[in-house]
């Protein structure tokens, strides 16, 4: 069993000593994987920007992919609010402009504002998770609490370079799960 705090700390660590050319290997088996889930037709997917810095999952490839299968998807991608707190869904357009934040995220600046609820499948960044589908964010709870807006139908899948722990000790009540985390090797479905 791990904290959430060990965690963090065991796959940033990881992540920084993964060299470039094995990330962009571990990118492409991660879309493979990605494209033998059976998703139903999808309209509404909300993503997330990749922070390059962060070593985070190539993104852009899987909803290259959404965007494949439909071409008329409407993608958005999280904007944190004012209030610092919560996160708004925004609808982009292939012209559409992003801006870094005040913590180097980066986020649309249009506000064509999509709710939660109208989302059928939201791409979930994370540094671990757990067999259980217990994710290990970067511990501000944004996802989380976006999450719990969102539909029962909406898929709630996250995207890793390594595989899970077993547990994730401290997750409580407020953790949403997830409902699929695709890594290079697996799909794991909870």
């Amino acid at each position: 069993m791990m904290t959430k705090k060990e965690a963090r700390k065991q796959f940033r660590e990881k992540r920084d000593a993964m060299d470039s050319s094995w990330q962009m290997k571990a990118d492409d088996l991660i879309l493979i994987q990605f494209q033998t889930v059976d998703f139903p037709f999808l309209e509404h997917v909300m993503s997330f920007y990749s922070i390059p810095e962060k070593k985070e999952v190539n993104s852009f490839l899987l909803t290259d992919y959404l965007h494949f299968r439909n071409p008329a998807l409407q993608l958005a991608y999280p904007r944190m609010n004012a209030d610092g707190n919560t996160m708004d869904a925004v609808l982009v357009s292939a012209d559409e402009a992003f801006t870094d934040n005040e913590f180097g995220i980066t986020e649309p600046i249009g506000n064509a504002i999509i709710g939660p609820e109208h989302l059928e499948l939201v791409l979930v960044p994370l540094l671990a998770f757990d067999l259980q589908g217990h994710r290990v964010g970067y511990g501000k709870g944004y996802y989380d609490r976006f999450l719990a807006q969102v539909s029962e139908d909406c898929l709630k899948v996250g995207v890793s370079y390594f595989d899970p722990v077993e547990r994730v000790g401290d997750a409580d009540e407020f953790d949403i799960p997830l409902d699929l985390c695709i890594t290079p090797g697996q799909v794991y479905v909870f």
